[in-house]
């Protein structure tokens, strides 16, 4: 896995392209489940607002996905092995990625996510299913997820945002830790803003 690094020493957020195989899956799954309005898991609990979430593993509908489950916690292990090349500190190598919980979001123009983070989990991925077209004379912001990093300004490091915006490709899929706050801006245009998304815990090898 080639990772492209946004932060660095250590790595916190990294991103890459899904294979074109498991998109390809990941694609006719999402576009399967969101066939299902009543299946909209949506409620004043969850920070989306408008469009429609699906709980897709751990699931009731009798839902088999454990190559999906296998292939994020592969993911996973790729980040962890990257922050540990970068940072020096072992600790990461006595854990093990176990994904809690998958979910898919579809939203249309005006939804958006509350700045919100995921404290059941200790790393959170995005997958970009589908993406937006938006007007000409939206703003750059527009549809983009926005990482609020837990550092300030610091020139002398070359740390010059305490925010990372990530504009929306199909194909592409971010991965961070899942305490870091985030939310997702509206939009006006068409089409849809599809991700699969994910929580994963570590937990020490020998569990």
């Amino acid at each position: 896995m080639t990772l492209k690094v946004a932060y660095f020493q250590p790595t916190i957020i990294a991103m890459d392209t899904a294979p074109p195989v498991e998109f390809s899956k990941i694609y006719a799954l999402t576009e399967m489940l969101h066939q299902h309005p009543e299946m909209n898991d949506e409620g004043p609990q969850i920070s989306i607002r408008g469009g429609q979430q699906i709980q897709v593993y751990p699931n009731t509908i009798n839902l088999n996905v454990d190559w999906l489950v296998k292939w994020i916690e592969s993911i996973s292990q790729g980040y962890m092995d990257l922050v540990t090349s970068q940072s020096g500190v072992e600790d990461l190598k006595l854990c093990k990625p176990i994904v809690i919980s998958i979910w898919t979001i579809r939203q249309t123009s005006g939804n958006y996510q509350e700045m919100h983070t995921h404290p059941l989990g200790n790393l959170t991925g995005t997958l970009y299913v589908t993406a937006p077209e938006t007007h000409d004379e939206s703003r750059p912001s527009d549809s983009q997820l926005l990482i609020r990093l837990p550092h300030t300004r610091d020139v002398g490091k070359f740390i010059m945002n305490d925010t990372c915006k990530i504009t929306p490709v199909a194909g592409n899929m971010v991965i961070f830790p899942s305490h870091i706050p985030h939310t997702v801006y509206p939009w006006k245009g068409e089409g849809h803003r599809t991700v699969l998304a994910w929580d994963v815990r570590l937990v020490p090898k020998d569990e």
